[in-house]
């Protein structure tokens, strides 16, 4: 009898996530079919598309090439971890198709998907334990997906936009304080600037040079205060 869980986590944990699961995907009628049925947001992000500046991908496309991102910047660490942080990229934006609206924005029309981390979130939580994942691991994981989005609202300067957070000590402080009640706030925070990364190396690259450099910031002061605060 096929373990087809075997087989979609051997895919997923892959270093060329996006050609292994297509190929498998539309060419394995029968994983094709065991999979759609066990999780079938699957399909739903498939079909979805993203018609806005940031994405150059329909949602499983997107998914799956984080993936393959986040699999490559955490190759040092260790493989529990790795198997984790995969998986929260495989959840962190299923819900965007129970969330999209279309609306109009400067004049053109686009995809949105407000709170899709909140329902991201209750999706992986039914999901992760159907996985192999442990009771403390979903709570981290489900931490990492409701908050993975944080980065867009953090900037290095200060703004007279109330939904816009200043990058600075306290702001870090706040993120660690908050991720302590899953686990080690510090390592965590260093996983979720990880998982903003490979997010953005997902996207349209003509979008997310600022970003990018947003985050190369937060990781160098997060190490920096490390060095001289007990955190």
């Amino acid at each position: 009898m096929r373990d087809y869980l075997k087989e979609f986590d051997q895919i997923i944990c892959s270093d060329n996530v996006v050609d292994r699961f297509y190929l498998k995907y539309n060419g394995d009628v029968d994983f094709k079919g065991w999979l759609d049925k066990f999780l079938p947001d699957i399909q739903k992000c498939e079909k979805q598309g993203q018609n806005n500046p940031w994405h150059k991908y329909n949602v499983l496309g997107h998914i799956l090439h984080s993936i393959e991102s986040i699999n490559a910047l955490s190759k040092t660490l260790p493989q529990k971890d790795r198997r984790l942080l995969s998986y929260v990229m495989l959840f962190h934006d299923i819900g965007k198709p129970d969330k999209h609206i279309v609306r109009e924005k400067g004049g053109a029309i686009r995809d949105s998907f407000f709170n899709h981390n909140i329902r991201s979130e209750e999706i992986a939580k039914c999901y992760l334990p159907k996985l192999g994942f442990s009771e403390e691991e979903v709570k981290v994981m489900a931490k990492l997906i409701y908050k993975h989005d944080i980065f867009m609202f953090i900037k290095p300067f200060k703004s007279k936009n109330q939904h816009w957070r200043v990058l600075n000590e306290k702001l870090i402080e706040e993120e660690i304080a908050d991720l302590n009640q899953v686990g080690n706030g510090e390592k965590l925070l260093k996983y979720l600037i990880m998982v903003g990364r490979a997010d953005n190396l997902a996207q349209n690259e003509k979008m997310t040079a600022q970003s990018l450099a947003m985050l190369d910031k937060f990781d160098e002061m997060l190490a920096e205060m490390k060095k001289y605060m007990q955190i």
